[in-house]
């Protein structure tokens, strides 16, 4: 199986356990760029970007969840996570 294969069949089962929409069969999925679900994307061969040059910044596969911080401004805390 070829490397591509393989990322591809981890697109597949990734999107599939998250709920996002995909195909009957792994075969038949086609993988989009980016995928995404409540407050959960799915990246494909998507370039990363750092202060600094990376010269392998386009990895094949990248999941990233949103965390909505909640502030408590009851007791002067600002900016701590309650």
């Amino acid at each position: 199986m070829t490397h591509d294969k393989v990322g591809a069949h981890l697109h597949y089962s990734i999107c599939k356990s998250l709920g996002i929409e995909t195909t009957d069969k792994r075969h038949t999925h086609t993988h989009k760029s980016v995928c995404e679900q409540e407050d959960v994307r799915v990246l494909w061969k998507q370039a990363v970007y750092r202060d600094r040059e990376v010269p392998a910044n386009r990895p094949d596969i990248i999941i990233k969840k949103e965390i909505k911080q909640q502030h408590n401004n009851n007791n002067n805390n600002m900016g701590l996570i309650s």
